[in-house]
C-alpha cells in the first residue's frame, strides 16, 4: 500500500512536470487562447466520463441552483483555468519550459500568503513567514537579471505571466473551499466545462482556430495536454489523498519543479543559468520549510 502512494505521488509529479515540456513541443503552432480551450475542453470530457464511474458523495443533497451556487464555479474556471492556461501558453512563447516549471513551483508560497491575507483563521506562523521569504527570495533572483537588462536567457514579461499563472492558481486553492460538498472530481468537470465556454469564444475571436495545422507529434502532445495534464491528474491526486491525506500528497510541489527541469535540459537542450539554478534551489528550500509546518501541524 506504502509503495503504491509513493507511485501516485510520483505519477502526479511526473503529469504535472511535464506539462511545460509539452507546452513547448505545441505552442509555435497553437495560439495560447487556443490551446487554454482545447486543455479546458479535453479535460472537462475525460473527467465527464470517469464521473461517470464516481458515486457522488452529496447525492442526496438538495443542490441550491441558485446564481450564489454559481459563482464560486465562475470563479474557480478562471483563476483554475480560463486565466492560467492562457499565460502558460503566452509566457512559454517568451521562456523556456525549465523556468516556467520552477516558477510554478511558487503555488504553494503565494497560497500561504494569500490564505493569511484572506482566510481569517489562518496564522502565519514562524515556518511560513521563512517559506514565504525563501520563495520570493527565489522569485527575485529569476525576475532581477532580466529587470536589470543583464544577460539572461528569458524573458522578463514571459515571467511575469507565468508567475502570475501561479498567482492564480494559488487563488483557486482558497476559493475552492467554497464549492458545493461533491466529488472533487465531479466539482473539477464542472469548473472545465465552464472554462471552455468562456475560452472556446474567445479563441475564435482573437485567434481563428480553424486555419490551425498541426502534425501527428502536436496533435498527441495536445491530447496529453487536455486529457491528462488537465484531466486525469485531478481523479490521481483525489485518490492519493483519500489514501494518504493532503499532508504527503502536497509533496508533489517538490516533484513538478524538478521533473519540469528535468525534462527540459534533456529532450530540449534547454540550458538553465547559474542564477536559474540558485533560484530553483532557494524555492525548493522554500518548499522544505513549508513541508516541516505541513508535517508539524498534521502530528498535532
Amino acid at each position: 500500500m506504502r509503495w503504491t502512494n509513493y507511485t501516485l505521488l510520483l505519477g502526479i509529479g511526473v503529469i504535472w512536470g511535464s506539462q511545460f515540456f509539452f507546452v513547448e513541443l505545441v505552442i509555435d503552432d497553437i495560439p495560447p487562447l487556443t490551446l487554454a480551450a482545447c486543455k479546458a475542453l479535453l479535460g472537462a470530457a475525460a473527467l465527464g466520463v470517469i464521473s461517470l464511474f464516481v458515486k457522488d458523495r452529496a447525492s442526496h443533497i438538495k443542490h441550491d441552483k441558485s446564481k450564489k451556487r454559481f459563482l464560486p464555479y465562475l470563479w474557480i474556471a478562471l483563476l483554475e483555468a480560463v486565466i492560467p492556461f492562457f499565460l502558460i501558453g503566452w509566457g512559454q512563447q517568451r521562456i523556456n519550459s525549465s523556468l516556467s516549471a520552477i516558477l510554478m513551483g511558487t503555488i504553494p508560497i503565494f497560497t500561504t500568503l494569500m490564505a493569511a491575507i484572506f482566510v481569517p483563521k489562518e496564522k502565519i506562523n514562524a515556518f511560513k513567514w521563512i517559506s514565504v521569504v525563501c520563495g520570493f527570495i527565489g522569485i527575485s533572483l529569476l525576475i532581477a537579471p532580466d529587470i536589470s537588462l543583464s544577460a539572461g536567457n528569458h524573458d522578463v514579461f514571459g515571467t511575469i505571466a507565468v508567475l502570475g499563472a501561479a498567482l492564480s492558481f494559488s487563488g483557486s486553492l482558497i476559493l475552492i473551499k467554497e464549492l458545493p460538498p461533491i466529488s472533487p472530481i465531479i466539482a473539477m468537470r464542472n469548473v472545465l466545462f465552464i472554462a471552455a465556454v468562456l475560452l472556446i469564444p474567445l479563441s475564435f475571436i482573437f485567434e481563428n482556430p480553424v486555419n490551425i495545422h498541426l502534425d501527428a507529434q502536436q496533435w498527441i502532445s495536445l491530447v496529453i495536454l487536455g486529457v491528462f495534464h488537465a484531466g486525469i491528474v485531478y481523479m490521481l491526486y483525489n485518490i492519493l489523498i483519500n489514501r494518504s491525506g493532503a499532508v504527503f500528497a502536497s509533496l508533489n510541489n517538490y516533484l513538478v519543479p524538478l521533473f519540469g527541469v528535468v525534462l527540459g535540459t534533456l529532450f530540449l537542450n534547454e540550458q538553465l543559468t547559474s542564477m536559474d539554478k540558485i533560484s530553483l534551489l532557494v524555492i525548493l528550500i522554500s518548499l522544505g520549510i513549508g513541508g516541516i509546518n505541513l508535517r508539524k501541524r498534521s502530528s498535532t
